[in-house]
């Protein structure tokens, strides 16, 4: 029960600095010049900020997803995959070492 009121407690804090409060004031634009003007931004205007921890949640998601799971995902084979490689380059090794018969490459400088 503590441990549920205190992430509570927490996810409440969040929530008031992060979605609530007032910006920073190097990210703050005070004045309301061309309010007048088609186009500019409104003021106090709560129309999708009930949105807006949704929307975190699922770019941060997202983020976990591309770079933790979809990386232990793909090297989770790494070992079989390097076996079958190995096998596959063994059995193949002279058309392999033909492709790089001329130039730098070559295994036979010819010198």
């Amino acid at each position: 029960r503590a441990a549920v009121r205190g992430a509570t407690a927490v996810h409440g804090a969040v929530q008031k600095r992060l979605f609530e409060g007032e910006a920073p004031t190097l990210h703050r634009f005070r004045g309301d010049k061309y309010s007048h003007c088609y186009g500019a931004p409104k003021r106090n205007n709560a129309n999708l900020q009930h949105l807006a921890p949704y929307i975190t949640t699922g770019v941060l998601a997202g983020m976990v997803v591309f770079f933790i799971a979809f990386p232990l995902a793909f090297n989770s084979n790494y070992n079989e995959s390097k076996r079958k490689y190995e096998a596959f380059a063994r059995q193949h090794q002279d058309a392999l070492s033909t492709q790089f018969d001329r130039g730098q490459f070559s295994s036979d400088t010819g010198l």
